[in-house]
């Protein structure tokens, strides 16, 4: 298996929590790693005895070269090589593994001190989970993308897109439209667009609601709305959503949580994207509603 290879593949379910009823997903033998920064020297020799007690062969992103003992590749690279990524640390790590692969390759999540709602497994059983994906027990989920787009710019999301005027320190007018109809309207300090998955990270702690992850829908939340009128709404994917503040504030844009981008053009088109998040799961991996729980708790996976 091979980056860009996904659509298709034997254990491959879109929109599914349950594993695929026939056919073994291939069997994994490169890993490409991608971790938060302060992952330990002892949190790495971890991964490097899983790695070799698994004969899995593996490289890691430059920026971890040094610390890991393992062969650096570039995302550009390892997109070709690769198998599989695997994200160690949070769900912060898993977003950026995403972006920086471009969603070409299944990204196993490996929970390092973190709550880790999108993680597989907590590191304490990291080799189980190279075993079971070295043996090809193992099954894809993927989950839709968000594509957000204003003239000549445009970027996938993973979680959630968040509209803010660029001059943050008063609301500005924000009108959101489905299908040409306005469908939400007033002065904000923000507005949320989240995916099913991003609906429990930033959305949710704004009061917006939990959408299971098999749906295809937007989570549109206001942020501090000066009218009691503005509430969370949930819009199906297949509608053209659209998010425009007042040209007078000037507007910016940011992606899954990286930096905010100030934008030429205040109106914002947000649709599904063509690619996919492809989630490696595992028959030792943790319920979803039991991940939710503990989301909502915000207990670390054990």
């Amino acid at each position: 298996m091979r980056g860009g290879e996904s659509e298709g593949l034997p254990g491959t379910c879109s929109y599914s929590c349950t594993p695929p009823s026939s056919s073994r997903a291939p069997r994994v033998r490169r890993a490409w790693i991608y971790a938060k920064r302060d992952v330990k020297p002892e949190e790495w020799a971890r991964l490097r005895e899983a790695l070799e007690s698994c004969s899995l062969q593996a490289a890691v992103h430059p920026s971890h070269a040094s610390l890991s003992g393992l062969p650096a590749l570039p995302a550009s690279e390892a997109v070709r090589w690769a198998d599989v990524v695997v994200a160690v640390g949070g769900d912060g790590a898993l977003l950026r593994a995403y972006h920086e692969t471009g969603g070409a390759l299944p990204i196993l999540g490996v929970s390092c001190r973190s709550v880790g709602y999108l993680m597989e497994v907590p590191l304490s059983r990291v080799e189980e989970a190279f075993r079971l994906i070295a043996g090809g027990e193992y099954w894809v989920e993927e989950r839709m993308v968000g594509l957000a787009s204003a003239g000549r710019w445009s970027a996938e999301f993973v979680n959630e897109v968040l509209v803010t005027p660029f001059h943050r320190e008063r609301p500005a007018r924000f009108t959101v439209r489905a299908d040409g109809s306005t469908i939400l309207q007033g002065r904000l300090d923000g507005l949320i667009v989240a995916t099913p998955t991003g609906s429990t990270a930033y959305a949710l702690s704004a009061g917006g609601p939990v959408l299971d992850p098999q749906l295809r829908a937007f989570s549109v939340v206001p942020l501090a709305p000066l009218t009691a009128l503005a509430k969370p709404l949930v819009v199906s994917s297949s509608r053209r959503l659209e998010v425009a503040v007042a040209p007078d504030r000037g507007c910016a844009a940011t992606i899954d949580g990286l930096e905010p981008l100030q934008l030429e053009t205040c109106t914002i088109t947000v649709a599904e994207a063509p690619r996919t998040l492809k989630l490696v799961k595992l028959p030792i991996g943790e319920d979803p509603w039991t991940k939710l729980t503990r989301r909502l708790t915000d207990t670390p996976i054990t």
